[in-house]
């Protein structure tokens, strides 16, 4: 017997995509509606397509730069400047973690745009994976860091998860706190910080308990836990004939045969 409708075609595979996005942006917008009306919450601000963009009350998608427009460029101050030149009317937001400098890399950002940086229009997205700590921080330091800005959050029992986004590798609390520590430091007070990887509600929840001074937290990549495997990420890793990754994503450059 000859199976019919087990393949989809192209325009229906796109179809239901867009389909399950509308879905899934109608159902962050209610519950972004209930949070503000129940408990005062600020709830999802922006999707980043322009055709599910009216359901949380904007006109058009919101996004940042990707990493690739990093690696192209190769540095992450002349990444800031080609978007900014091509796109003057957007926000700026730039990357900060694709070489690992995550700090002095912000605060080159700032130098090259101060206007911005001095006038609140400027934010910087950390997005460090769970593969290293980011610049400047190991175990310790994470754990000093939040006994001077948040005792509390360290100082009652914690599940090993809990802990690793508290004090752990990737975009923990601690890191959000040394960020903005490091930009203050240096004058840049007004800068915005956006916070991604793996931003589920429970992280957040963490992360409010340790009053992470974040503006803004991008939950793109977030699936619910019973979908952990499902997880995956589109790397660029060649330009022309450079290989070129963020830094702790070597692994996916191709190895040299072996001649044994």
């Amino acid at each position: 017997m000859r199976a019919r409708g087990m393949v989809p075609s192209p325009r229906s595979v796109a179809s239901s995509g867009a389909e399950m996005q509308e879905l899934m942006v109608y159902g962050a917008s209610v519950g972004s509606e209930r949070a503000r009306r129940e408990a005062d919450a600020v709830g999802f601000v922006g999707t980043a397509n322009d055709a599910t963009a009216p359901l949380l009350a904007t006109e058009r998608g919101l996004g940042t730069m990707p990493h690739a427009l990093i690696g192209y460029a190769g540095s992450t101050v002349r990444a800031a400047q080609m978007f900014a030149a091509q796109y003057p009317a957007e926000p700026l937001t730039v990357l900060v973690d694709y070489f690992g400098r995550e700090i002095t890399d912000a605060l080159a950002v700032c130098e090259a745009f101060p206007e911005q940086a001095r006038n609140g229009e400027l934010s910087l997205r950390i997005d460090t994976h769970g593969g290293r700590f980011v610049e400047g921080l190991d175990t310790a330091r994470s754990y000093d860091i939040l006994d001077r800005c948040a005792p509390a959050a360290i100082r009652t029992y914690r599940t090993e998860q809990e802990l690793r986004w508290l004090v752990g590798t990737g975009v923990s609390a601690a890191a959000l706190w040394h960020f903005r520590l490091a930009l203050d430091d240096a004058g840049w007070n007004r800068v915005r910080i956006v916070a991604s990887s793996g931003f589920s509600a429970t992280k957040c929840k963490v992360m409010a308990s340790a009053s992470v001074p974040v503006d803004l937290i991008g939950t793109g990549s977030y699936l619910p836990d019973d979908w952990s495997e499902t997880y995956a990420t589109a790397d660029i890793v060649r330009y022309g004939g450079d290989e070129r990754v963020k830094v702790g994503r070597e692994f996916l450059l191709r190895k040299p045969a072996s001649t044994s």
